[in-house]
């Protein structure tokens, strides 16, 4: 087991604003606005998801806000990377299309990779015939390339960061007293040999050296972290802050951020316009036949930012023009749904995004260092409420675990005798019953927001039923991870609220990165076990589940991990969040990615 630290994913603060973004979507289109928008279909036709896909049209996408940037190596997981993913950026795995959306096939790779070594080594062998936008070989040194810059701690600022602390590099402790990788990027000639032993090319077959044993490596080489990069790609810009004209040097690492050289079946058309967005054309040097799973249907697809959700939203309802042709990722509020025409319910979805919403107790605190507080807090906690409070139906069902679908369809099944809606007279006799002095006074901390505010006011009231008494503390969402994450927040809260999207489909992607504090915990904070949950028994479940080749064990072991870790009191589920979204009529074959969580354009079509 790795003791380097795992990545800090900013997903899970996309799914903290879920919320906000719904809320905004809600104050946009009022149920008394919407009964006029949704009456009937401009178009006077439905999606017909029977009729056969034909190449052809403009796709168009409605951006709220703007795009950061298209670099693979900068990017989260999230819709943008998505996108990305589906039109220009490919990897050596990626995720199937319509029934088999959750199986991992090859992509750059010819398969899903060979294991050796007890699972850490792994070797993928490139597929013959794919190229660039210019018609250059997709090579083994340009996966390598773009793996390398992923060490580079001035430039790689943001996105996943699963190859340092993977990759058998050796590592260097910090001034601040933590563990790194001493090689830092592709400038570092000194530490390279180290890098090129770790990632080691031969022809087409590139072999990864683990320092331990990852069997979800294939999982984890469909990032964008771990895309291809062309040699000379990297123009020589130094970076604002180290001399020079910063305000030239950040205008050139924004546009260099959203440069498009594309191995995919779109390239870009010219530049990027932040604020506005760009058409993607066909990439003519792209091969279907190298490729299997972007059938690329569309001739060239706009993507128009710079908008905002309450714009995107009314477009795609009203449809005007090209908007009939529309998709989009903006969340509508889930009440659209029960006041949409036959003709609209056709252009509704309604899907999982993978976010999950769950408390975590501090287990270092005073009160909830105590095991029967723990459980009575469980046992009093409104499930049911909470997912009303935050969108009805599109909170998802309570009764997930943290885990999702990534174990069992059904996800976690409350102790026998639980109700979803929270037993607060049964919690409050299991304090008295063991001597426990009520009221138990408990300070609660959680993102802000109106919906937020009102389904947390909602716990409250089972709580205090109970027997807790509720200090509450709201923080603006931008600020909610630097302040459960300092190191005084041990001392300053006994309950925090959690959301998280985990990189990867499946269980390492969420446990270990969430209550193991082998890799979370030190003098700095928390990271993000911010419950401070430290349990030598289910670290070792984490161990054995990660050194487990079959996949059915290792998920059997996984379920058992988020078991223990649930009677222990490390998490109190709460919900699997889903999202409302609306395209037009003109658009054929949708589907939202049951990974991505958006429409999959590998596979759409328009008329």
């Amino acid at each position: 087991m790795s003791l380097l630290p795992r990545p800090r994913s900013l997903a899970r603060v996309g799914a903290a604003l879920t919320a906000v973004l719904a809320l905004a979507a809600t104050a946009a289109c009022s149920p008394e606005d919407l009964m006029a928008a949704t009456s009937a279909d401009p178009t006077g036709a439905a999606t017909d998801r029977a009729a056969p896909a034909q190449a052809g049209g403009t796709l168009n996408v409605l951006v709220a806000g703007n795009i950061a940037t298209w670099d693979p190596q900068v990017m989260y997981p999230g819709p943008e990377a998505f996108f990305a993913q589906r039109t220009f950026v490919r990897t050596l795995t990626t995720y199937g299309t319509g029934e088999k959306e959750r199986d991992l096939v090859g992509d750059l790779a010819t398969t899903t990779g060979k294991e050796s070594n007890g699972g850490k080594t792994w070797q993928f062998t490139l597929r013959e015939g794919v190229t660039w936008q210019d018609g250059k070989p997709v090579t083994c040194e340009d996966i390598r390339r773009g793996v390398a810059r992923t060490f580079d701690r001035t430039t790689h600022v943001a996105g996943t960061n699963y190859a340092s602390f993977l990759l058998n590099v050796p590592t260097k402790v910090t001034a601040e007293g933590l563990e790194k990788p001493a090689y830092s990027g592709p400038k570092d000639t000194k530490n390279e040999k180290s890098f090129l032993k770790a990632v080691v090319c031969k022809g087409r077959t590139i072999t990864f050296h683990l320092r331990t044993a990852e069997r979800d490596f294939p999982h984890i080489v469909a990032l964008p972290e771990f895309a291809p990069r062309q040699a000379g790609a990297d123009a020589d810009v130094k970076p604002a802050g180290q001399g020079g004209d910063d305000k030239k040097a950040e205008s050139t690492e924004m546009q260099a951020s959203l440069d498009v050289f594309s191995s995919g079946p779109y390239r870009l058309d010219g530049t990027w316009q932040p604020g506005k967005g760009g058409t993607f054309v066909r990439n003519e040097h792209w091969d279907a036949d190298t490729d299997p799973v972007r059938k690329a249907y569309p001739d060239q697809i706009v993507v128009t930012t710079g908008l905002d959700e309450e714009t995107v939203i009314e477009r795609l309802l009203n449809q005007q023009g090209s908007d009939a042709q529309a998709v989009s990722w903006v969340q509508a509020s889930p009440t659209l749904r029960n006041h949409a025409g036959t003709a609209l319910q056709a252009r509704l979805t309604f899907p999982y995004t993978g976010s999950v919403d769950y408390l975590a107790l501090n287990m270092r605190s005073k009160v909830m260092s105590k095991e029967v507080v723990r459980k009575a807090f469980a046992l009093s906690t409104n499930r049911a409420t909470y997912v009303t409070a935050t969108g009805g139906e599109g909170a998802g069902s309570p009764t997930w675990s943290i885990l999702g679908p990534t174990i069992s369809e059904a996800g976690l099944r409350p102790p026998k005798g639980a109700r979803l809606e929270g037993d607060p007279e049964a919690a409050r006799k299991l304090l008295e019953d063991a001597g426990v002095e009520l009221p138990v006074k408990v300070r609660v901390v959680h993102a802000q927001s109106l919906l937020i505010d009102k389904a947390y006011a909602a716990l409250e009231a089972g709580w205090e039923r109970a027997g807790f008494e509720v200090e509450r503390t709201s923080v603006k969402p931008e600020d909610y991870y630097k302040t459960i994450e300092k190191p005084s927040s041990v001392k300053d809260y006994d309950v925090f609220r959690g959301s998280w999207q985990p990189d990867v489909p499946s269980a390492s992607g969420v446990l270990p990165a969430l209550f193991d504090a082998r890799i979370n915990i030190d003098s700095t904070g928390p990271g993000q076990d911010v419950g401070y949950f430290d349990d030598k028994a289910v670290a070792k479940l984490m161990d054995r589940a990660q050194g487990t080749s079959g996949p059915r064990e290792r998920a059997a072991i996984w379920a058992d991990t988020d078991t223990l870790i649930r009677e222990r009191g490390g998490y109190v589920a709460l919900a699997a969040t889903k999202v409302l979204h609306i395209h037009g009529a003109g658009v054929l074959h949708y589907d939202d990615h049951a990974v991505g969580g958006i429409v999959d354009v590998a596979t759409v079509a328009v008329r």
